[in-house]
């Protein structure tokens, strides 16, 4: 029988390790996903992941269940990612964004070199929006997050959401070149 989270939940507040173990295994690729949209490595991102279920496991005390378990996972999430991202800027004066790291399965090919370029292109745009910006871009096309849980991440209106994915887009639009795919690929 598959437990919900907030049945694990409970059980975690009983004490029982094994219902924790699950919820991590159930959310770990997800908060990994986060963390790495702000790490752009595998360790930092690794990193993230850690934090976050220790924070969990230190603040479930806080959880009320006004949102769901997920939504409050991705606002803790998110703002272990911000700290983990202040913290490499304090300690080597930036942080190394390079997609082209990533190891690469399929051989290469020139639309595939120009896919990768433009992807680059895209997430180095991103990281130049304010943080809140790139945080709902994040969620709402690489999470593929509907409007309502974006705001309660953000603690804001739905409508300031809209708003911001707008704004958020249309700097995007200005800054990238038309001939991309990189809308089409967010779904914007």
């Amino acid at each position: 029988m598959r437990f919900s989270d907030n049945d694990l939940i409970e059980e975690i507040r009983g004490g029982s390790q094994s219902a924790f173990e699950q919820l991590i295994r159930r959310h770990e690729t997800y908060v990994f996903r986060i963390g790495y949209a702000h790490a752009r490595q595998t360790e930092g991102a690794l990193d993230i992941v850690q934090n976050v279920f220790l924070r969990v496991y230190d603040r479930l005390g806080s959880y009320k269940g006004r949102s769901t378990f997920r939504t409050w996972l991705t606002r803790v999430a998110q703002n272990e990612s911000l700290n983990w991202v202040r913290s490499q800027q304090r300690h080597t004066g930036h942080v190394e964004l390079n997609p082209a790291n990533t190891p690469v399965l399929a051989p290469v090919q020139e639309s595939a070199v120009l896919h990768r370029e433009q992807k680059r292109l895209l997430l180095d745009e991103i990281e130049r929006l304010n943080p809140r910006q790139r945080q709902a871009v994040q969620m709402r096309y690489f999470e593929k997050m509907p409007v309502r849980e974006i705001a309660e991440v953000l603690e804001c209106s739905e409508n300031q959401v809209k708003n911001i994915l707008f704004r958020s887009l249309r700097k995007l639009r200005k800054r990238l070149p038309r001939e991309g795919r990189w809308d089409q690929e967010m779904g914007a």
